[in-house]
């Protein structure tokens, strides 16, 4: 339910206990107030627990008609603007609407998720100027001269001597002698090579055989063996006892008999805090007798039992009324831990 309905949901009991002459019993309210509020309504259990126990909720309870007038709109909203923050107390104004009668009013989403379109940049004005004069710098075909190569100088030839009388026999006698020590020169050649023994010439491309050096193999060192040490066995995580529906069913039937009894320090033994709230000593004081009956599991979560029953109050004038709850019972304590308790409905009223 949404903040409108929670305030309609409890000006609704309100009503139905005047109409039985109950009057507004803001101990009751505000237990009420606990079982109405959902998940999403959590943060305003605090302010609407406060309004209910205020002077001026108990005016407006006590007005004929009851809860009706929209004038008492600005006045629930004073005694919690005086204590609570404005976002808690902006939200608590539709609680309160639906608390005195008045209807809902429409929330249109008028904000616009349409985001601005982005300016375009602004085209810069004016043209580039244009250059006066492009300036290119006169190609030269500048080809080079053919290079002529060197010449040599030229040589003038010899020119032979002047013949003079007698001259050639000269010439023939020089030539002659000549003539004889090459021929001696070329005799004495050949007897040198062949008394000279003829030299061993290898060739190049027979390879020379390497004297290699015999080399030992070394044999490997065997590495000591390791001994075989047994393979661990996988550590397996311990597993959460399973659900007990009976211990869950005695942790209940438990707290309900130390509340009849108004022994309060036994009762805590039975919930943990977070269901502290459903279990205030000031409210079970208003009865004679309570008692829980017809317990029936509903689901399992683990460890953890769901149970749904039957919780009967006994007013001191006599006069009983049956509630039906819900408890959500931890079973993997001892003893079992009601970790949650939240209301079902009126079955029988008083």
């Amino acid at each position: 339910m949404n903040d409108h309905q929670l305030g309609a949901a409890l000006r609704q009991q309100v009503l139905s206990d005047l109409q039985r002459g109950r009057g507004a019993e803001g101990r009751r309210l505000q237990a009420l107030a606990g079982d109405l509020c959902g998940e999403e309504q959590i943060k305003l259990l605090p302010a609407l627990r406060h309004l209910v126990l205020s002077a001026a909720f108990a005016s407006a309870a006590s007005q004929s008609p009851p809860l009706s007038d929209s004038r008492l709109l600005p006045r629930l909203m004073q005694e919690l603007e005086e204590v609570f923050n404005p976002a808690i107390c902006q939200r608590m104004q539709s609680v309160v609407g639906g608390l005195i009668g008045l209807p809902p009013k429409d929330v249109s989403s008028s904000g616009s998720n349409s985001a601005p379109a982005a300016a375009p940049a602004a085209a810069a004005e004016g043209a580039m100027p244009k250059a006066a004069a492009r300036i290119q710098p006169a190609r030269r075909s500048a080809v080079p001269a053919p290079v002529t190569p060197l010449q040599p100088p030229a040589t003038q030839p010899l020119q032979a001597p002047a013949r003079r009388g007698g001259g050639s026999n000269a010439v023939l006698g020089v030539l002659a002698f000549l003539t004889g020590g090459l021929a001696v020169a070329l005799v004495g050649a050949v007897v040198l090579l062949q008394k000279s023994p003829p030299s061993r010439v290898e060739s190049p491309s027979t390879p020379r055989p390497r004297s290699e050096s015999p080399t030992t193999a070394e044999k490997p060192a065997t590495p000591p063996q390791e001994p075989s040490l047994p393979e661990p066995e996988p550590i397996t995580a311990p597993q959460p006892p399973p659900a007990n529906t009976d211990q869950a069913i005695a942790s209940v039937q438990g707290l309900y008999a130390a509340l009849s009894g108004k022994t309060y320090d036994q009762a805590r033994r039975f919930f943990g805090g977070a269901a502290a709230d459903q279990f205030d000593p000031a409210f079970f004081d208003q009865f004679e007798q309570v008692s829980v009956s017809d317990l029936q599991e509903t689901s399992q979560d683990g460890s953890t039992v769901t149970l749904q029953g039957l919780v009967t109050f006994v007013y001191p004038d006599g006069s009983v009324q049956t509630e039906s709850r819900r408890f959500s019972v931890d079973t993997a304590t001892t003893p079992a831990l009601i970790t949650a308790s939240d209301f079902a409905g009126v079955v029988k009223p008083r």
